[in-house]
């Protein structure tokens, strides 16, 4: 802290939350940058004198940090390691980094217990617990859609779901009833066209700003009821959704938002989960265009978490890939059609926070306010780009029909995937037993996640699955040991991981040749989903 102006944090924040929120911003902002340039690329661009320069250039500057922060490694032996050392050694000492650093901010916002006083870190009970029907984790039943009433249906559906209870379901209904796993909503959006209307230029006229617009918070039955009267006569809707999933194995929707041309809507979906199956009214009424950017995660949990479907929708994510814009994320529509300075200090943030923080509603409250306008521009543009034929707009609509076709299921479990996770951390000389443990560990990490509805980076962390792996700690205290901090499930755990790891070194994987000759296949399906994905992680 300066002594010439104590009443800000490092003389630039208000607090150490301020901080922490534009910290979070600029590490966004490497990650979706580093996204766009791809590995694949990585060669090419190098073979470019100014780009091999310029990386070469920070490459340098970033190991001279290091060497200044973290003593113990000194110059002249980094250059005797290999690549898989370099990598190693750069993970440890950025896991010991954000241990400082938080320790420090802790420090500086005074939770710490000092002499005078104890100060309480604010928390956060899971939602999940007061959820109405128990989230069922288990690999024996699949996901059971929600769905109850079939709105604006062409094929109604069958009367033993209209009748269904949600606890009672067993695997002898499904061998007889094996139509309740299909998408519901099949025929409606297949059988979906645009209306010639919306094939058509479009006037453009801009929104009011945030400030002049009405926004209702929609946390009660009655409020609810209001927002519901606004949206059933509107025609276009702009919609997304907030999403947790670090607390929960398969997470859940916290807020969704909705705007009109005239208002913007939040919904606190924890307030209102058994509540909002009402909005298939809406949503999938063929006549109201809904309007998302990168739904693909959101169509499948609409449906999880609520029982939502989706007919007639426009995905502008699609628009941009159709139109080949440089930049696919939503900030870059906001700034090149509303010029809008997105904020990003919250795409981290922890939606199931309540009371919201005013921040947070303004950040949710833009994503869909301008969301109808940049329709209009892509709508207009698509047409116009191929000498105002529709071939552009129509594709739009059928590649958005797929994504409405998606059909939410529960995560699997495949035992074989600790292989991929050993070739992520660039790990290729493991024992018999080290091999052995990183199985053993990884399908404990996933039966506890779903047993505790965790997710299995807060059971276990990657990196500290594969340090417990490798070093095969012989007791408690040394598995305490390998991790700087303790997971609460790995201490709760302690005796059962112990148990695994000596089960581990007493009956190694034997045929290391024939573990081995999968992990290339593994490799491959893991770029292959890694390509096919990437867009999810940059559409903010």
């Amino acid at each position: 802290m300066s002594s010439t102006n104590s009443t800000k944090f490092l003389d630039l924040f208000n607090n150490v939350d301020e901080y922490k929120q534009a910290m979070c911003a600029k590490v966004v902002d490497v990650i979706r940058t580093s996204n766009r340039l791809g590995m694949e690329n990585f060669d090419r661009i190098m073979t470019i004198e100014s780009c091999h320069d310029k990386i070469n250039q920070l490459s340098e500057r970033i190991l001279h940090r290091i060497y200044q922060m973290k003593s113990h490694i000194q110059s002249s032996d980094w250059d005797q390691l290999d690549s898989d050392e370099k990598l190693e050694q750069l993970v440890d000492i950025n896991d010991t980094l954000f241990e400082r650093i938080a320790s420090a901010l802790d420090d500086a916002d005074g939770l710490k217990q000092s002499s005078v006083s104890t100060v309480v870190r604010q928390v956060v009970i899971k939602p999940q617990l007061k959820f109405k029907h128990k989230i069922d984790n288990s690999t024996q039943i699949p996901f059971i859609p929600k769905i109850r009433n079939k709105p604006h249906a062409q094929i109604p559906l069958p009367m033993f779901m209209t009748q269904m209870n949600f606890e009672s379901i067993d695997l002898d209904l499904l061998e007889k009833h094996p139509a309740i796993l299909d998408h519901p909503y099949v025929n409606e959006i297949t059988s979906f066209e645009p209306d010639e209307i919306v094939l058509k230029l479009g006037e453009l006229h801009f929104p009011k700003t945030i400030e002049q617009t009405k926004c209702l918070f929609v946390d009660t039955i009655d409020t609810l009821k209001t927002m519901m009267d606004h949206i059933e006569i509107q025609s276009e809707l702009a919609i997304d959704l907030e999403h947790h999933s670090y607390r929960s194995y398969q997470g859940f929707t916290c807020l969704m938002q909705i705007s009109s041309r005239t208002e913007d809507f939040l919904i606190d979906t924890l307030a209102l989960r058994d509540e909002l199956s009402i909005l298939n009214n809406v949503f999938t009424n063929p006549k109201v265009l809904k309007v998302f950017h990168g739904a693909d995660w959101d169509v499948e949990w609409l449906q999880k978490d609520f029982g939502i479907y989706i007919v007639n929708m426009f995905d502008t994510h699609q628009a941009g890939k159709e139109l080949n814009l440089p930049t696919l994320s939503l900030a870059y529509l906001l700034k090149t059609y509303c010029n809008i300075d997105a904020s990003k200090q919250y795409q981290l943030a922890d939606w199931r926070l309540r009371p919201l923080p005013k921040e947070y509603c303004r950040y949710a409250q833009e994503d869909t306010h301008y969301l109808l306008y940049i329709y209009d521009r892509l709508r207009n543009q698509l047409i116009e780009s191929n000498k105002n034929n529709t071939e552009f707009l129509r594709s739009v609509y059928s590649k958005s029909k797929i994504i409405c076709l998606r059909l939410y299921k529960k995560p699997i479990f495949d035992e074989n995937t600790y292989k991929t996770l050993y070739l992520k951390a660039h790990k290729t000389n493991f024992n018999g037993s080290q091999l052995a443990a990183l199985k053993l560990l990884y399908a404990w990490r996933d039966k506890i996640a779903r047993e505790e509805d965790e997710s299995t980076s807060y059971v276990l962390p990657d990196l500290l699955l594969i340090h417990l792996a490798e070093l095969l700690p012989k007791d408690p205290q040394g598995i305490r040991a390998c991790c700087k901090l303790v997971p609460e499930l790995v201490e709760k755990n302690l005796e059962e991981i112990h148990r695994l790891l000596m089960q581990a070194i007493e009956k190694p994987l034997v045929d290391l040749n024939d573990v081995k000759s999968n992990f290339d296949e593994c490799l491959q399906n893991t770029r292959s989903i890694s390509s096919s994905n990437k867009h999810i992680s940059t559409e903010s």
